[in-house]
């Protein structure tokens, strides 16, 4: 929860936006105000780089004592592995060369250039591992040192939100997916914890690769039941039921949080 004097700020990175929310009201979720650039050029070989570029230009503005960023990546530029329990893995040194050889058998040698991070589980349970791009992060801390900000924290849209919802799904066997303009994320849930969890970038409609992301998630997992409840967010209004897709669709009860476009992925939710 924030508070005014706490001089916090959210910021959403997209390939296609940059949006800055600057603390409200310390009892609310809505933010005080919202600074978005949208339009941002391409940049294939780091996708990052231009909402990075806008956010330089807007710290370059701020006078005074500067913020503190928390910041929220869209789905584009994280990658997901999900660790089976290994009892034999007992240091978190050993853990993150496990995860480590794990990007690297799924993606090849360029995982070497990943940052990784691990969700804290207790023993016994499977371990959710995300992969950042380095040079992503070493842009953002160099960003905040160059013009005395602090980099507060770096979290996946999907994980904030999940966070966020998390209540609305209780421990409920459940698919749980986050829906951005150019890819979607999906997570299956069995007695709160994580069976599957990929993301794939679509250049479509998402209701055109929903479906097959759920089977590949659903057999990798040994799926059994037949039907699940699907939990959807995004930005932007409730998408418009598609046939044969039964989904809920989780809408924030404050509606200025909805309107900005990258106004949801800033606040996490």
């Amino acid at each position: 929860m924030w508070s005014p004097s706490s001089n916090t700020v959210r910021v959403a990175l997209s390939s296609q936006r940059l949006v800055v929310a600057q603390s409200g009201a310390f009892w609310s979720d809505k933010p005080g105000a919202c600074d978005c650039v949208d339009d941002l050029p391409d940049a294939p070989s780091q996708p990052w780089q231009p909402a990075v570029t806008a956010l330089v230009q807007w710290l370059g503005t701020k006078r005074g004592r500067k913020p503190a960023l928390q910041v929220v990546l869209s789905g584009r530029f994280v990658r997901w592995q999900l660790l089976p329990w290994r009892a034999e893995l007992t240091r978190p040194d050993e853990l993150a060369a496990y995860a480590a050889l794990r990007f690297r058998e799924t993606f090849g040698a360029v995982a070497g250039d990943w940052q990784l991070m691990l969700s804290p589980r207790p023993p016994g349970k499977a371990v959710l591992a995300c992969a950042v791009d380095v040079a992503l992060m070493q842009a953002l801390r160099t960003t905040c040192e160059s013009v005395g900000a602090k980099l507060a924290a770096v979290t996946p849209y999907f994980a904030a939100a999940f966070d966020h919802w998390r209540g609305e799904l209780g421990n409920k066997a459940a698919w749980f997916g986050l829906i951005e303009s150019d890819c979607v994320s999906l997570g299956l849930l069995r007695d709160g914890d994580w069976m599957g969890l990929r993301t794939q970038r679509i250049s479509g409609h998402w209701c055109d690769v929903l479906p097959g992301l759920m089977a590949q998630i659903g057999i990798a997992a040994g799926l059994a039941e037949t039907a699940l409840p699907l939990y959807l967010v995004g930005e932007g209004e409730p998408p418009t039921p598609a046939v044969g897709l039964t989904f809920t669709w989780l809408q924030p009860k404050v509606p200025a949080q909805g309107t900005l476009p990258g106004g949801r992925m800033a606040m996490g939710i």
